[in-house]
């Protein structure tokens, strides 16, 4: 078969347009590599390396077409999306960390709820887009498929004309069928006030079906309460234009609420948890009017639920659903607030058992960590760094912290503050030089703690010539301490008291040093990010025993990591990879949660670094990512952990070159999707509808390799075991228009 010459030339096109992204892979690559054990408090657990949980939302959603829902985990800080698949045996259940699945959802951020709007039985999603609420139908079969239905939100009819219904990035809406014809209806604050907008759906009024978003406001103050609008006091049968001294009698400033609906005391109407930014706890309202869409808010209760109040020191956030598939409720409470210091990190994710034989639900808190004692979450922020710390042999990681959550006050302006102390976690490696495993050793190594810093980043080196490792530490205040190991070699550290200002060096705040040797002298050097997003590098002029470090550059490179879009800082951490021809590359990750790539490294001073990937391997693993790089497991392939801000690791095997996270070409015209990509063994293709199609692989230089009929099917498996590594491209067309085909590119690894 020949391809015309413009098919020939988009083959091309694909190919070049994807050079940039592959040019830091030419040496190696890298597959998430989530089968490395961890044992914490003597137990393996079952995701150590999903990525930590800090400010969670949560919906529930059949990934993978068995029947049984699954949980999506929404991680506001740096809008990691988390899917986790159900899994029972017998009386048992757990969530297993999936992150395969998250290619089938589109990018969210402040918050998103999946519901059958339409009910056709398949999970639709709704998120915060500026201006509102933006809308994607689920149209897939076997896995998720979302396509955007409103563009770009949902309108609302308010007085004689349709606009957008607003919900602000600081708002969690209840979304739910409230006066039962089937269709979803929306409850929101009104943008700057007090009060309650209740918007109805018209859909089954108008159409007979739900499946339609027509909206029309038919009340300013469902509930019939207001909310001071500077403090989570609730005013009972209170609506605009009613005197309530003292109360709304300034210009209205509405700071933000989450809405969870649920019926507290069994007569069949929905009541209200109502969270608030910069309060603990809940705002639990009794509906006691007629009905749902009638509601009156009657009474307040003093805390909820009744046995161990939610407590979350800001913004809880409520949701109510089956956990565990067993027809029964459960509550998970976790903070809605969008600060980066307002959370508890690693006890942020609340779930309570429902402990009632009857419809009136009694929550009895249950654990305060749930999935977070599975995984690393070391509270907030995650710094891994490998060095063999005890000596054996193996490498070893070593995990500082932005803090682990402390105390929180409201101070004498009103204003809640949150306050956090570095931790360094200790896992040693129990496996082999082969196979790595790890253990959580001591989760205050060398008593860092106590140091009452923000931001521990620990960097190792020999410093004093005895043949053991010492530690320097950087911080939020940008200079060093100095950890001197009086152990030995070959032994667990034993450090002498830190002492400050090593080197006499400041290298901004949050300063992250690594040692390296840059110059290929023989002597390592120091470099060291900051949280302005630039590095500094220190040239060691001293000797192996006695280090000596002299300052060649405070922008050294002309990286500087930080993103204006995202934020005014960088925290640039440097980490280095070395090519097999031993060409160093420097890896930066960054505020924004991107990894950038530089190659050109020099210790010249003013030399300027060539950026080789700005979105290093497409790895999106949250924000203020934390790179470490080594070989774990001895293949001369150099492996990579990445740490987070929502305390968490992700680790990464290095491979051979390959085309590990190159992004597939999307798909335009809606024909086909194919998964997974990459693909080792078998590759899907599902159809947008079944028909009479046939479906082809060519490699780049245009030649069919295979061709597969697909008459009749809404999908077809293409077994791929046999083609060698590399980019491909999959043509498919239906058989009674074959001139017109849809492609897409895909890649095979080994």
């Amino acid at each position: 078969m020949r391809l015309s010459k413009a098919f020939l030339l988009s083959f091309l096109i694909f190919f070049l347009a994807d050079r940039s992204s592959i040019r830091a892979q030419e040496s190696f690559g890298f597959v998430m590599w989530d089968n490395i054990p961890l044992k914490m408090n003597g137990l393996t657990v079952l995701n150590p390396w999903a990525g930590g949980i800090n400010n969670a939302q949560f919906g529930r959603i059949d990934l993978n077409g068995d029947g049984l829902m699954d949980l999506i985990v929404f991680d506001r800080h740096g809008n990691r999306l988390m899917p986790f698949l159900f899994e029972r045996s017998g009386s048992e259940w757990h969530y297993v960390y999936s992150p395969f699945f998250r290619r089938f959802f589109p990018p969210l951020s402040h918050w998103f709820q999946l519901l059958d709007y339409n009910g056709d039985g398949k999970t639709d999603l709704f998120t915060y887009t500026p201006g509102g609420i933006m809308v994607y139908r689920n149209d897939g079969d076997d896995v998720p498929d979302f396509r955007q239905i409103t563009h770009p939100y949902i309108t609302s009819l308010q007085g004689s004309i349709y606009t957008n219904l607003l919900v602000t990035y600081v708002d969690y809406p209840a979304i739910a069928d409230l006066d039962g014809d089937g269709d979803m209806d929306i409850l929101t604050f009104w943008g700057l006030g007090s009060f309650v907008e209740f918007h109805r759906n018209m859909s089954v009024e108008t159409f007979g079906s739900p499946d339609s978003l027509i909206f029309e406001k038919v009340s300013n103050c469902w509930g019939r309460f207001a909310e001071n609008p500077e403090s989570n006091i609730i005013y009972l049968d209170t609506c605009s234009g009613r005197t309530v001294t003292g109360a709304l009698n300034d210009t209205p400033k509405h700071t933000g609420s989450t809405f969870c609906l649920l019926d507290i005391n069994g007569d069949q109407l929905l009541d209200l948890l109502l969270g608030d930014v910069d309060y603990p706890d809940f705002s639990a309202l009794i509906n006691g009017g007629s009905d749902n869409v009638n509601a009156v808010m009657t009474a307040q209760l003093p805390a909820y639920p009744a046995e161990d109040p939610a407590l979350m020191w800001s913004f809880p956030l409520a949701w109510v659903s089956d956990i565990d598939n067993s027809g029964r409720n459960e509550l998970l409470v976790s903070p809605f607030d969008p600060s980066l210091v307002k959370s508890e990190g690693s006890e942020s994710v609340w779930l309570y058992r429902d402990a009632s034989a009857t419809s009136t639900p009694e929550f009895v808190l249950e654990r305060r960590d749930f999935l977070q004692h599975t995984m690393v979450d070391l509270g907030l922020g995650a710094h891994p760094v490998f060095a063999d710390v005890d000596g054996d042999g193996l490498v070893d990681m070593v995990a500082g912290n932005y803090g682990l959550y402390d105390t929180c006050i409201v101070n004498d302006y009103g204003q809640l503050k949150c306050y956090y102390y570095s931790r360094l976690a200790l896992f040693l490696n129990r496996g082999t030089a082969l196979q790595p495993s790890f253990e959580l050793y001591d989760d205050d190594f060398a008593l860092v703690s106590a140091l009452q810093i923000q931001g521990a980043y620990p960097a190792f080196m020999d410093l004093d010539g005895d043949g053991d490792t010492d530690m320097v530490l950087g911080s939020d205040d940008g200079t060093l301490r100095l950890f001197i190991n009086l152990a030995g070699e070959g032994n667990l550290p034993v450090y002498a008291a830190p002492g400050q200002n090593a080197f006499g060096i400041d290298a901004g705040a949050y300063s992250t040093p690594v040692f390296f040797d840059v110059d290929a002298d023989g002597l390592n050097d120091l470099v060291l990010g900051n949280a302005a997003g630039k590095l500094w590098l220190y040239r060691n002029t001293g000797s192996v025993h006695n280090p000596v470090f002299q300052l060649v550059s405070d922008f050294w490179g002309g990286v500087n990591v930080t993103d204006p879009m995202v934020s005014y800082t960088g925290y640039a951490v440097p980490s280095f990879i070395r090519a097999p021809d031993g060409t160093p590359l420097l890896l930066v990750g960054s505020e924004s949660g991107l990894m950038s790539l530089y190659g050109g490294v020099s210790a010249e001073p003013g030399s300027q670094f060539t950026l080789l990937a700005r979105h290093f391997m497409y790895i999106s693993e949250g924000i203020r990512t934390s790179p470490a790089v080594t070989d774990l497991n001895n293949d001369g392939y150099p492996d990579l952990a990445v740490g987070n801000y929502s305390g968490g690791i992700t680790l990464f095997r290095g491979t051979a070159p390959g085309p590990e996270g190159i992004v597939a070409e999307p798909d335009t015209d809606d024909t086909f999707r194919i998964f997974p990509n990459p693909a080792s063994e078998t590759l899907t293709v599902l159809f947008s509808r079944q028909g009479r199609h046939t479906a082809r692989i060519f490699d780049l230089n245009g030649r069919m390799i295979k061709e597969i009929p697909a008459v009749g099917t809404a999908s077809v498996t293409v077994g791929v075991e046999d083609l060698p590594a590399g980019i491909y491209i999959i043509s498919v067309c239906s058989l009674e228009r074959q001139w017109e085909a849809s492609r897409q590119k895909f890649s095979v690894i080994r």
